[in-house]
């Protein structure tokens, strides 16, 4: 059945024919990659209000680069999964481009670690009954900013492993490929 009838793009059909060459572990890592697009986007957001609305804006910018830069990585990585795999070589634009991305998202490591660690203080009011009776409108932002910031750094490392292993299987996947196509053994 043809991904165009009758002039009308078949979108649920393409998705279909995308999905159906991932095994689980891929479409599993997939829904992590749209989980960390979300929250990047969402501490990016973040971050932009308080360039506008606080007084440090030096840190907010710092905070939009590299978030930008997690977005642009897994949006990336994304478009290779859709696209790419499993046997379609990268182009050498898009390989340059993810040599770049993943050395710099692998730097941000330190970053998302240092924003662990400095909402490591908001633990104890968290887990302070006297506290959440106190300030329960706060507790639920001081809770979700925690949790956020941990699954980010969690779901980061997680990515930039299954990006290291996305690439390596796409490359020989593709070269599995040509040694089939010319009958010759590696």
């Amino acid at each position: 059945m043809p991904l165009k009838r009758h002039g009308v793009f078949n979108a649920a059909r393409l998705n279909k024919e995308m999905m159906k060459g991932l095994t689980t572990s891929w479409k599993i890592f997939r829904s992590v990659c749209i989980v960390q697009l979300i929250l990047v986007a969402f501490k990016a957001m973040m971050s932009f209000g308080q360039v506008l609305f606080q007084g440090n804006a030096l840190v907010g910018l710092v905070n939009i680069i590299a978030y930008g830069l997690q977005f642009v990585f897994v949006y990336h990585g994304l478009s290779m999964l859709n696209y790419n795999y499993p046997d379609v070589p990268l182009a050498p634009r898009q390989k340059r481009w993810f040599n770049i991305l993943y050395i710099l998202n692998f730097i941000l490591i330190a970053f998302l670690f240092a924003q662990v660690v400095n909402s490591w203080w908001m633990l104890r009011f968290i887990f302070n009954i006297e506290t959440y009776q106190g300030f329960k409108r706060y507790w639920f932002t001081i809770t979700a900013h925690l949790i956020i910031s941990w699954v980010i750094f969690i779901i980061h490392l997680i990515f930039l492993a299954g990006m290291f292993r996305l690439r390596r299987s796409i490359h020989e996947n593709t070269i599995n490929t040509w040694y089939e196509q010319f009958d010759q053994q590696p």
